[in-house]
């Protein structure tokens, strides 16, 4: 009989354990049911889509070139009789920096102005000549035969020998003044590759001339970003170099087609540079911000999969998913661009646990959102 009670109470100390494990289980499953929508209700955070102001920044990195500037090279080969200017020297367009050493085109230069005032002496005999026989020959003094061979055959040949002395001369004088180096715009001299005496040609450059009154920096963006400049846009560049505060550049050129090898748009940013501090070849970061008016909801109640951005929306305690499209950020909140009305209420975090038509119960995030309306925005 002892045996028995001691059989029965073990039976029902090993059920009453079993039977414990089961209700434990169950109220687990209770409340991972509630959370996603099974017979109780779960607790979600949620906020309000809200209309605010954010910040969005962007920095794009370039380096500083010359709006204006040339390689010289000499057009005739020649040894350098004169440098009349170096590296440093501020020079205006059409001033002379070098000659080449030019005895023989000199000479022939002045063969050619001689053989043109011969010619023209010529001409104008043959001229004189060619009227008073138009005279004679109207009033039948000479032949029409007398005429053409006399006076305008010789009149013609004078006209065409003046006309072939001129060609001669400026043939002559062109290459006289391939030996006379002049700077064809008006700037600084960066870079003179050549001494008196050395052998000047058109293989290498002789010398580098810059305007450095205006500087460019050149930058290239993607196709999110191009289309937040426009030409005549200010923007903030920064040369580290120079100074830590930014000057003001001016977009002066946005291409219309994408670099096929850089598969970027480049942007031209001009700066003015009067004091020439800046130089070229200084690294610049073009600093792009613009404050936006837009809708905001908290980084958190976004879900992004397979390239796509949803939010879950609370309706009357139900949970409906909504496809949206999002911009620019900060370390808090994000713009919605589409998908979202003000004033809805998104449910913040824990994203993975909800499903579209489940109940849950709202707690409000709303007070912690609305702390950070506004700030720093960053590129997505």
């Amino acid at each position: 009989m002892k045996k028995h009670i001691i059989l029965v109470t073990t039976l029902m100390v090993i059920l009453s354990i079993t039977m414990a494990g089961c209700s434990k289980k169950s109220q687990e499953q209770d409340k991972a049911q509630s959370v996603r929508g099974g017979r109780g209700a779960g607790t979600v955070k949620v906020a309000q889509v809200v209309e605010g102001n954010l910040k969005e920044k962007m920095t794009l990195s370039g380096t500083l070139e010359a709006l204006n500037s040339v390689d010289l090279v000499a057009k005739t080969s020649g040894k350098v009789a004169s440098l009349l200017v170096d590296v440093g020297s501020r020079v205006s367009a059409g001033q002379t920096l070098m000659t080449l050493e030019a005895e023989d085109l000199a000479a022939a230069v002045a063969s050619a102005e001689a053989n043109l005032e011969a010619a023209k002496v010529t001409y104008d005999l043959s001229l004189s000549k060619y009227q008073r026989g138009k005279e004679l020959k109207q009033a039948e003094a000479i032949s029409q035969s007398d005429f053409e061979e006399n006076y305008e055959g010789a009149y013609r040949k004078a006209a065409a020998a003046l006309k072939s002395a001129q060609a001669a001369l400026a043939q002559s004088q062109a290459r006289y003044n391939d030996t006379i180096i002049k700077s064809p715009i008006s700037g600084i001299v960066t870079a003179r590759n050549i001494n008196v005496g050395e052998l000047a040609g058109s293989s290498s450059p002789i010398f580098s001339i810059s305007n450095l009154d205006k500087l460019v920096v050149l930058v290239n963006v993607n196709e999110q970003q191009v289309n937040k400049f426009a030409e005549g846009q200010k923007v903030a560049v920064k040369v580290s170099a120079v100074s830590q505060n930014p000057f003001t550049g001016i977009v002066t050129n946005i291409a219309l087609a994408a670099d096929p090898k850089l598969k970027a748009y480049p942007i031209k940013i001009e700066l003015d540079n009067k004091d020439h501090k800046l130089k070229p070849g200084m690294f610049a970061e073009v600093l792009w911000e613009n404050e936006l008016k837009t809708l905001l909801i908290p980084r958190e109640a976004v879900l992004s999969q397979d390239g796509k951005s949803k939010v879950f929306v609370l309706d009357h305690g139900v949970v409906k998913e909504r496809q949206v499209q999002t911009g620019a950020a900060d370390g808090k909140n994000i713009v919605v661009t589409s998908g979202l009305s003000k004033g809805e209420q998104v449910i913040v975090g824990n994203l993975d646990n909800l499903k579209d038509g489940m109940k849950v119960n709202p707690q409000s995030d709303q007070e912690g959102f609305q702390k950070n309306p506004r700030g720093k925005g960053e590129e997505q």
